[in-house]
């Protein structure tokens, strides 16, 4: 073999390695953009909004706030899903959503969010949401696409590196903590994660904390605890009250179900889903699960004294609840 054919041997090995690593990277390299939806009539005609740091909504100056929690959506719920939870829950005066809302974080968020809320009462009520891994764009340079800070202008109050997707909103009885679990840290940042979680609670003036994020400090199906995410939350958030998560498509629950300030302190740890893609729990996990099927939310209620959370099914069906209690 000549050493010109040896060299251009090297050059082709190399030039498949590199288109490789490239596919790998970025892996929607290979998944066509849809076209923006075209809906038609007034379906787009929302007035979708989000908590922002210039902005006092009347809920957070609500002696009593009541307000839904949604897990995972993947696109699953209608909006006659959505205008069934506002009938079951009329109060509700705001709205959370624990990531995952799209299957693909290719899709348009701000039209998708117009066509399925349109003409609910979701549609003109703040939402906080926090990302999952289906909103980052996958590979090596994981990150968030920009339609996303398009659609959720959301407070910039937390670490500078998570602006935008880890916040906290606060209302008169409750400080409401959002965390991206999804994003790349580094070794560095696992200690100002864990600086910010635990500076935000104790900063709180308000009597309860409650945190959402994406992937669970504790995961309700074997194998799919996250490390880092234990490593960097577990202790940070153990002054808070209650944790949702979402993630593993089951509704689990860790922690007492009813308890006062006379007991010891121990948060409540929630996982809820509100898709109908369901994942069979496996034995040994660390969050018992109540319910392995779905879709489900939960309705919150917080008063100086009382926190309570229903979790609920479609049409109203309570699966669960608990009631913590402070005088």
């Amino acid at each position: 073999m000549t050493k010109r054919t040896i060299i251009w041997l090297i050059l082709a090995v190399l030039i498949l390695a590199s288109g490789t690593v490239v596919c790998v990277t970025r892996w929607d390299a290979w998944f066509t953009m849809p076209p923006e939806p075209e809906w038609t009539g007034d379906t787009l005609q929302t007035r979708f909004a989000t908590f922002r740091d210039d902005t006092i909504y009347p809920c957070q100056l609500s002696d009593t706030l009541s307000m839904v929690v949604l897990g995972d959506v993947h696109n699953k719920l209608e909006n006659s899903d959505y205008m069934l939870i506002a009938q079951q829950y009329p109060q509700m005066q705001c709205y959370a959503q624990l990531g995952d809302f799209v299957e693909r974080e290719q899709f348009y968020y701000k039209q998708l969010l117009a066509h399925q809320l349109a003409g609910t009462p979701f549609d003109s009520l703040p939402m906080m949401t926090c990302p999952g891994n289906h909103e980052y764009v996958k590979g090596i340079n994981k990150q968030l696409p920009e339609s996303w800070y398009e659609t959720f202008p959301l407070p910039h109050n937390g670490p500078e590196y998570g602006a935008g997707s880890t916040y906290y909103v606060d209302f008169r009885n409750l400080r409401f903590i959002a965390i991206d679990t999804e994003d790349p840290l580094i070794l560095s940042d696992y200690t100002r994660l864990n600086a910010w979680a635990k500076n935000a609670i104790s900063s709180a003036c308000q009597p309860w904390v409650v945190v959402m994020m994406h992937r669970p400090v504790f995961a309700s199906r074997k194998g799919r605890m996250n490390p880092t995410v234990w490593v960097t939350l577990a202790y940070a958030l153990r002054e808070a009250d209650v944790i949702f998560s979402g993630h593993d498509h089951t509704y689990a629950r860790r922690g007492r179900t009813l308890q006062d300030e006379h007991e010891q302190h121990e948060p409540v740890w929630l996982g809820i889903t509100s898709t109908t893609k369901v994942r069979t729990p496996k034995s040994r996990s660390r969050m018992d699960t109540i319910v392995a099927g779905g879709p489900f939310y939960a309705q919150m209620r917080v008063t100086r004294h009382e926190l309570t959370v229903r979790t609920c099914q479609l049409d109203g069906a309570c699966i669960d609840s608990i009631a913590l209690y402070k005088r």
